[in-house]
């Protein structure tokens, strides 16, 4: 065994050939082992031969390894070793090399080994598993600074990942499972904490064009470190939040009160980097988080959004268009999406009672005027509210939609009261009951005098109601009530949708064919702010003519094109 180059085989050769020997002694003196060496070995352990030399008393197969290890391997340790660390650098550098023997030298260190009982791997990893590991250091420190260098980092992580994954190959081939975790941190120690930096470094500009790929080989190298990703969450952060400071900036003026334009251009900013972290970082919770805390800083620092608690006011309004009746509705399945993404938004406001002063206030008017797009959709966003901000924040919105489905039971209720008394309402009389507290409606400013055509109706209703429920109180609220008025004095004839000041005005008409201002008040008795907003509506539309400084006639010309709308008085209780 003179040349290195066939030292490894003539060891093995030599090795198996005497393992074989040595299994087949220790089969052959099995009755001494179990008798006398091991009577021997038990008295060493009695207190009373607590004198007893039997350090150099062994069963036969260990004495046969003793022998070995005393007489060849202490003697050829140092080049045997070099041979070993030779054929793996082989490997490594691709060339033809037999990683077998390997395997076969490196398990007669562990069997070696077993002769110390008490620590049986310790002339493992002393006499291999060290010096294995301060070769692996040497190699790839040296490699990976060259290689780095001359290739850029994008190059260098797909050679850092082929080094690692060859390297773990290689490590359970030759070494004893122990050693494995300890293989990895040397790795991870040569190939990727030695150059961390310079790889963080890159992150940003990955991010900026978008290289999926060299950012998904560097979140999975760096995660390989303790807190590795850490300095790379604080980029990605960052990064998010300029990008949507910088997309909030540039809404052109003229769109930047356009609920839409903002909360689109919100979802946009969340929707890219949310698919972008998915792809890159494996989806990562903590990346996840880190979309997060970029998010909730844009949505509420952002150059809109700070002013005057801006992103819950608009996204309370984007709500609206999504939820109210218009002519570009969206599918069901798309407006349950773009409810969902809405939700998404309203995570991340921190004024989350701002946006539910907003919503109540747009949701009763969407309730009280029948303008919800469906009432499948209101469920969905307010499911959406109710699991992102609990029961609590979402019990008044659930209160004023339970009015809602009592306010039409009361209806029938009302109107078999009417046939059972045979009374008879000269007008389509629907009616909504409101829990005082649960609706956010702006009180009546005005005294009115009802129409002598409702009086009857309401008179009914009040009987009815308070034969129903003792000790509650109706409180009318005329100024938020609808109806719809069918005209016979124009050409043609018109369904009016008004407001019930708008219509107490007109029905006024009936009995003159002119009035003054004066008449008007005095005959409504609402204010002149009210009267003056409800009769320029009505001049604006041609349905009157005249001014405040003359007299108010019916216009006989008037046309319009015909529209329906169910009469409706809403009140609270």
């Amino acid at each position: 065994m003179d040349s290195q180059g066939t030292l490894l085989t003539d060891y093995l050769k030599q090795w198996n050939a005497y393992s074989v020997g040595l299994e087949f002694c220790h089969a052959l003196f099995r009755y001494l082992n179990m008798n006398w060496i091991k009577k021997r070995l038990d008295d060493s352990r009695n207190k009373m031969a607590m004198f007893a030399n039997t350090s150099d008393i062994y069963e036969v197969g260990t004495l046969a390894l003793v022998v070995w290890r005393d007489r060849l391997f202490k003697k050829i340790k140092d080049r045997l070793l070099r041979a070993v660390l030779d054929v793996v650098c082989k490997d490594r550098d691709g060339e033809m090399s037999n990683i077998g023997q390997v395997t076969g030298v490196v398990n007669s260190y562990v069997k070696l080994g077993s002769i110390n009982k008490n620590k049986p791997l310790e002339l493992y990893r002393e006499d291999f598993e060290d010096p294995f590991m301060a070769n692996l250091r040497e190699y790839y420190g040296r490699e990976s600074s060259q290689y780095i260098t001359q290739h850029g980092v994008s190059q260098y992580m797909k050679q850092a990942q082929v080094r690692l994954e060859e390297e773990a190959i290689r490590g359970k081939k030759i070494l004893d499972p122990s050693s494995l975790e300890k293989l990895k941190t040397e790795c991870d120690l040569a190939l990727i904490d030695k150059h961390k930096e310079m790889l963080q470094i890159e992150c940003e500009h990955y991010l900026r064009d978008e290289k999926i790929e060299d950012l998904n080989r560097m979140y999975n190298l760096l995660n390989r470190l303790d807190n590795g990703i850490r300095p790379m969450l604080d980029v990605v952060e960052n990064f998010v939040a300029q990008t949507g400071f910088d997309a909030i900036r540039a809404i052109p003026a003229k769109e930047r009160t356009d609920p839409k334009k903002y909360v689109e251009t919100l979802l946009e900013t969340y929707n890219h980097f949310n698919t972008l972290i998915k792809k890159a970082f494996n989806n990562d919770n903590a990346f996840g988080g880190a979309l997060d805390k970029a998010c909730r800083r844009v949505v509420n620092e952002n150059s809109i959004g700070r002013e005057n608690s801006k992103s819950p006011e608009f996204l309370a309004k984007y709500c609206n268009l999504l939820l109210k009746k218009g002519a570009k509705n969206l599918e069901e399945a798309e407006l349950e999406e773009a409810i969902n993404q809405t939700i998404i938004v309203f995570k991340y406001v921190d004024d989350k009672d701002v946006f539910q002063k907003f919503y109540a206030k747009m949701l009763a008017r969407r309730l009280i005027h029948n303008t919800s797009v469906s009432d499948d959709a209101e469920s969905v966003m307010l499911g959406g509210l109710k699991q992102a901000c609990g029961f609590e924040y979402t019990s008044k919105l659930q209160r004023m939609f339970t009015d809602i489905t009592l306010s039409k039971d009361i209806t029938e209720k009302f109107r078999g009261y009417l046939t059972d008394k045979s009374i008879e309402l000269k007008v389509d009389f629907t009616v909504m009951v409101l829990t005082a507290g649960s609706w956010p409606l702006q009180t009546q400013t005005s005294s009115f005098n009802i129409p002598k055509e409702l009086e009857g109706c309401l008179t009914h209703f009040q009987n009815y109601y308070n034969s129903q429920h003792q000790g509650r109180k109706l409180n009318w609220s005329h100024h938020l009530c609808k109806g719809d008025l069918k005209t016979n004095f124009f050409k043609k004839k018109y369904e009016l949708s008004v407001s019930n000041y708008q219509m107490a005005i007109l029905l006024l008409f009936n009995d003159a064919d002119t009035l003054t201002y004066d008449n008007l008040v005095t005959l409504t008795n609402l204010k002149e702010v009210d009267l003056k907003a409800n009769l320029d509506s009505l001049l604006e539309s041609k349905v009157l003519l005249g001014t405040a400084a003359t007299q108010f006639s019916v216009n006989p010309n008037f046309t319009r094109s015909v529209f329906q709308l169910e009469s409706q008085l809403e009140f609270s209780t």
